[in-house]
């Protein structure tokens, strides 16, 4: 993806977010239903504009709950949530499959231009990543996660929301004070692009970044799988594949104000090699 295909894709998908109907006095939860619910079509259709060549598919749930975080030698802190919204994209090459994602926290001010955002809980966690357990996460609460380094990473941010203006989106790193440093809809087009974000593997992780990603989406989609098989059981063995292709089969289900959102994006233009345009 060349540099005007980035710029063509994040003013497409800036479109995309205006054209959304925001609820009035909403929560942080209620934004991100909002943006798993109607973002994902919006993503679809702007990638098939700047890319004509590319198959793309879009999914999303908005899952019941969202899974925490217990410090394992940190005291004294409140349990955070791992995240409010969880973006995660495969891109197929022709030089192989990849995989990103990035993790927000959403946080909503009445003026972004004024207002200043405090830290908590959660920003110890993504900017130090302490060992923690998981709690609130059915059948992995009490395992751990160890991810390194231990220190600010580009695969977690906060996502800033103007009340007043909900169409405002930014997105800030992780730091003193928060400040919105970027478009959300820019950073969702370097997410896509594999410019943002930060990359995990499915198939053997190796490091603890790419198993809380594979967890996060495992207990997405058994959440949603049983949700909507009302009185059975999830049988299959999920494994991070086959739980995202899962949700890429939803649309936005399962929305709940107190959960978690997901949004999965499969990019495929391996088939279509004389495409000058297409970045390794």
């Amino acid at each position: 993806m060349n540099i005007n295909q980035k710029r063509d894709l994040a003013c497409l998908i800036w479109r995309s977010i205006h054209g959304v109907q925001w609820p009035a006095n909403a929560q942080e939860s209620d934004y991100v239903a909002k943006l798993v619910t109607e973002l994902p079509g919006g993503i679809k259709n702007a990638l098939n504009a700047v890319m004509p060549g590319c198959q793309v598919k879009s999914g999303s749930a908005f899952i019941h709950q969202k899974p925490l975080a217990h410090f394992v030698n940190k005291t004294g802190y409140k349990d955070p949530e791992l995240g409010d919204l969880l973006i995660v994209c495969r891109d197929r090459r022709t030089s192989g499959v990849v995989y990103n994602a990035m993790l927000f926290q959403a946080k909503v001010a009445n003026d972004l231009l004024c207002d200043s955002i405090p830290n908590d809980h959660q920003f110890i966690l993504y900017s130090e990543w302490p060992e923690f357990e998981y709690k609130r996460a059915g059948v992995l609460n009490g395992k751990r996660r160890n991810v390194l380094p231990k220190s600010v990473t580009q695969g977690a941010k906060y996502l800033l929301i103007d009340k007043k203006s909900p169409n405002t989106m930014l997105t800030a790193t992780t730091d003193i004070p928060l400040n919105g440093s970027r478009c959300f809809s820019t950073t969702l087009a370097s997410i896509l692009s594999f410019d943002d974000g930060r990359s995990f593997q499915f198939a053997f992780p190796r490091d603890a970044w790419s198993q809380v990603i594979i967890d996060l989406l495992i207990l997405s989609a058994s959440s949603m799988f049983n949700r909507r098989r009302s009185g059975f059981s999830a049988k299959q063995r999920w494994n991070g594949d086959k739980a995202f292709d899962y949700l890429l089969s939803l649309d936005g289900e399962g929305v709940d104000s107190n959960g978690m959102g997901v949004i999965c994006i499969d990019l495929d233009l391996s088939e279509n090699s004389d495409n000058n345009n297409r970045r390794e």
